[in-house]
């Protein structure tokens, strides 16, 4: 089998011409600027994006009730602006008063795979159907729900068990904003750093299935404030919205800016998607990087482009979406 079969075009045109977004969205401004704090209670808060959202909402005068599964996901000490709570989401019980004296609730919470036998019905499901249980008995006056662009019934597990999260916060009472995300990306993602690690620790880049599927990404820069809106604004209740970056760009071509970012440019070496399972047990008996699940590569290949050149995240969100190539040098050179 020959090696980086992908044509040169793609490192050359994709992200151009027909793949970015029209120059002619109308960007409409934001109708005020905030002012105040509120209590919000952010789920999954030691995941890739809380992280990232729980010092800005911080900083911007709120009080954030993070809510963790394990213990040691909390830290230790106490941090300004922050009270950390533990509780399984699954465990309706162990929510009792989780969202008392909230305004607002960021459910982030989510796996991309079953994990220890949890599948993912029960954690998108099941999780967030005993989350707004105990929102309806508090306060809190709108929940924003991060599910994935191209959430369906008909789609993989992935994706139909986020629309049943999105059907069940449709159903309450409660005032929502649900963003669909394409694949978010930024300093300790699950997406750009896997990739560095295989480039960095092989020689070939193990490929698997068609690599020239397209993909969105968005910065979590951006995601975090499309996040900080979400939860300030008055004007976005009521809505359900696809976010994506400003531009497509092949899986083939993320992993070429990737290499060149960190100095580790590889051959491709294109695999079947059934040898994703068996390579990543061989690479972690090595204590090699693995690459992609099957189950991640099926999130990438669905609904991974917004299906209209207008994005919300300018058209809505008043934002400049961040280039791929620009941002990911931003963090990802730190690592060469």
């Amino acid at each position: 089998m020959s090696m980086d079969p992908f044509p040169a075009s793609d490192d050359e045109s994709a992200g151009q011409g027909a793949g970015q977004l029209s120059t002619s969205e109308l960007m409409q401004p934001v109708k005020s600027e905030f002012q105040g704090s509120l209590r919000v209670l952010v789920t999954g808060a030691d995941g890739f994006i809380g992280r990232h959202l729980l010092p800005r909402l911080v900083s911007r005068g709120h009080r954030v009730r993070a809510l963790v599964r394990r213990r040691r996901a909390a830290p230790s000490s106490s941090t300004k602006g922050i009270e950390w709570c533990v509780a399984d989401l699954t465990d309706r019980g162990a929510l009792a008063g989780v969202a008392s004296g909230c305004d607002r609730v960021v459910h982030l919470a989510g796996n991309f795979e079953t994990v220890d036998g949890v599948r993912l019905g029960r954690v998108h499901g099941t999780g967030t159907r005993n989350l707004v249980w105990e929102i309806l008995k508090s306060d809190v006056d709108r929940i924003v729900l991060v599910s994935a662009l191209g959430a369906s019934p008909d789609g993989g597990e992935f994706f139909r068990s986020k629309f049943e999260a999105e059907d069940i916060v449709l159903s309450c009472s409660v005032e929502h904003l649900i963003l669909r995300p394409s694949v978010v990306y930024g300093p300790g993602d699950h997406f750009t750093v896997p990739v560095a690690r295989i480039l960095k620790s092989l020689p070939v880049f193990p490929m698997m299935g068609d690599g020239t599927f397209q993909l969105q990404p968005l910065a979590v820069e951006d995601m975090v404030d499309i996040l900080t809106q979400g939860v300030e604004r008055s004007d976005l209740g009521g809505r359900s919205v696809d976010l994506a970056g400003p531009e497509r760009l092949s899986f083939v071509r993320i992993v070429r800016i990737v290499g060149k970012t960190i100095g580790h440019a590889r051959p491709i070496l294109p695999l079947p998607a059934a040898f994703a399972a068996p390579t990543a047990r061989i690479a972690a008996a090595l204590g090699l990087p693995r690459p992609f699940p099957e189950s991640q590569l099926d999130i990438l290949r669905y609904g991974s482009v917004l299906q209209t050149d207008v994005n919300p995240v300018r058209s809505l969100f008043h934002i400049k979406p961040l280039p791929f190539a620009d941002a990911v040098t931003d963090y990802l050179e730190l690592d060469r």
